[in-house]
């Protein structure tokens, strides 16, 4: 589904990602953890074309998308979530997520001033498609409510039920634990999980150990821009190198 091959990156003489290679398959749900400053937000925005990288390649479903603008990204199936919390403050919280069902774009200005028949059938699908996005992340109470008026932690939710609306064949989550209550994050575990299991492969950046240990199938660790160990949750609480980089020391186990 994903492919990054050897991408490294360089900003002036700070290497931000050196020589790093790694892949995602179809309904796979990979964890990317490292300590801060590792190269992992780095990554992500290269992999979603907002920066480019100094050497390496990317590819989706098979297709070289190295360097393509963030919008064609998306129209090819790749969706991400973002650290910092985006909402369109004029829209309610399900209108939030309308914006980002692809069916939406088929309905013009013509056909909302003069609705068809086919107009009015795709309107339905997309606000029945935006709830239940909404309703996967426990938001749907709050539908109607003022995006702004949700609680950072509510936002981050809406933020992946947008993201999700769109349909992707592989969603990058970029912490989306950050700021939740216990309650939001059980929610977005479940959320997750499921998401994966009906067919959207899940690239996951979360700074949450137990979360992540949870949820991914396989955990690929960076530290200092390198790829250092990989492997099940269970083989990389184990590896030293990894103890070695959260801690500076030898402890016996991530937990």
């Amino acid at each position: 589904m994903l492919q990054v091959e050897n991408i490294s990156c360089r900003f002036g003489g700070l290497v931000a990602l050196d020589n790093v290679s790694l892949e995602v398959k179809k309904k796979e749900l990979v964890g990317l953890m490292g300590p801060n400053g590792a190269g992992k937000t780095t990554l992500f925005n290269i992999i979603t074309g907002f920066i480019s990288p100094t050497s390496g390649k990317v590819y989706l479903k098979g297709e070289d998308i190295t360097n393509l603008p963030p919008h064609l990204i998306t129209r090819r199936g790749l969706a991400r979530t973002f650290q910092n919390v985006r909402v369109f403050e004029h829209l309610n919280v399900l209108q939030n997520v309308e914006v980002a069902v692809p069916e939406g774009e088929r309905v013009g200005l013509l056909s909302a001033l003069f609705p068809t028949s086919s107009s009015r059938h795709i309107k339905r699908y997309v606000k029945d498609r935006a709830y239940e996005c909404l309703k996967l992340l426990g938001l749907e109470s709050f539908a109607k409510k003022d995006a702004t008026s949700l609680t950072f932690g509510q936002q981050r939710l809406l933020g992946i039920a947008r993201a999700i609306a769109s349909n992707p064949k592989i969603l990058l989550l970029d912490e989306p634990s950050a700021g939740l209550n216990q309650n939001e994050t059980f929610f977005l575990s479940s959320a997750i999980k499921r998401i994966c299991r009906e067919g959207t492969s899940i690239f996951i950046i979360e700074h949450d150990i137990d979360m992540l240990m949870d949820v991914a199938q396989r955990i690929i660790v960076l530290d200092r821009g390198k790829k250092i160990a990989e492997g099940t949750p269970d083989k990389v609480r184990e590896e030293e190198l990894v103890l070695q980089a959260y801690f500076g020391r030898r402890r016996r186990c991530l937990a």
